[in-house]
Order: C-alpha cells, then structure tokens, then sequence
C-alpha cells in the first residue's frame, strides 16, 4: 500500500513538472520570436499569471496586460515626478532648464495618458480578432514613448529622467506585437 502511494505522489509530481515544462517552452517559444528575448521572458515569467496561461493567445493576452500595467506604472511615475519639478533651481529661483524639464513632464504624462488608452482599447480589438487596429494602437503607443524621449533630447543638456521607463515600455508593446503576430 504505502508503495501505491509512493508512486500516485510520484506520478502527480512528475505530471506538475511536466505541465510547468510545458509552460516554460511556451513562454521560451514565443519569446524566442521576439527582438528583446530577454526582457520578454523575464516579464512574462516574472508574472504570477503565467503559470494558468496554456496558449499563445492567453499569452499574448498577457503580454498585452503587462504592457498596459507598465505605461500605467510610468505615468504615475512621471506625475510624480512632475509634482516634485517646481521649475526652480536648488537656490529657488527660475531656472528655465527646470521649467523645460517641467513641460517635457507634462507632455510625457499626456502621451502615456493617450498610449494607456491606445493600448485598453487594443484589448477589445484583440479579442475580437481585428489584428490591423491592434498594429495600429499598439504602435501607437510605443510612438508615444518615443515622442516622450524626444522632448527631453531638444534641449542641448536635456537629460530625461524617464530613458529607462521609455525603453522598457517600447520593449513591452514590441514583444507583445511579436507574440500577437503568432496567432495569425
């Protein structure tokens, strides 16, 4: 008896590890199709939610989510951000390389407001199948973090505090749209 035990323990265990392999290379699978490999899988199996995920659609649903969570995050950042810019220098007077920074700030959080939004209502058009509108809206979005970028290179010593949050987003949205492409 106790080794008709043994072996139902081993055979479940053995059934885990073969599930949790195949989540694995369907993460490795998709990601592998990716330019940012790397940040793709780390993303994707960084997530609690990829364990349940059993399909490239679930995972490009995934993707697609975690996409939206890290513009969400940026824009937040950016606001506070913002909210700690003044305009002046550190002897409080106006200082119009601060004010800049403010109003690059400010542009940033209305691109990442509009890329938010470009990327909620790919969700629908996602699921709806219309792939050429999700193309559009996704790229979109990365134009956006592009844009906000830019804002901060116009000015001879601009340097954007958000370099990392643009890149990492713009990473995001492409490996999504390289995962989308899979469903085709």
């Amino acid at each position: 008896m106790s080794s008709s035990l043994f072996l139902q323990g081993t055979s479940i265990r053995l059934a885990d590890d073969h599930r949790h392999h195949d989540e694995e290379d369907l993460v490795s699978t998709a990601c592998n199709r990716t330019l940012y490999v790397d940040v793709c899988v780390s993303s994707l199996r960084s997530d609690p939610r990829s364990s349940t995920v059993s399909d490239i659609r679930g995972l490009a649903d995934l993707a697609l989510d975690i996409s939206i969570e890290n513009g969400m995050e940026t824009l937040t950042y950016i606001k506070h951000l913002n909210s700690n810019n003044n305009g002046n220098n550190i002897t409080g007077r106006q200082d119009p390389a601060a004010s800049y920074n403010s109003e690059c700030l400010r542009d940033c959080a209305e691109l990442y407001e509009d890329a938010a939004q470009s990327l909620q209502e790919s969700v629908h058009h996602l699921r709806i199948r219309y792939f050429e509108k999700v193309n559009m809206l996704v790229s979109a979005a990365m134009t956006d973090s592009e844009t906000c970028e830019d804002g901060f290179k116009e000015v001879a010593e601009g340097v954007s505090p958000l370099t990392q949050s643009n890149l990492y987003f713009y990473k995001l949205c492409s490996n999504f749209l390289a995962i989308k492409k899979l469903l085709y």
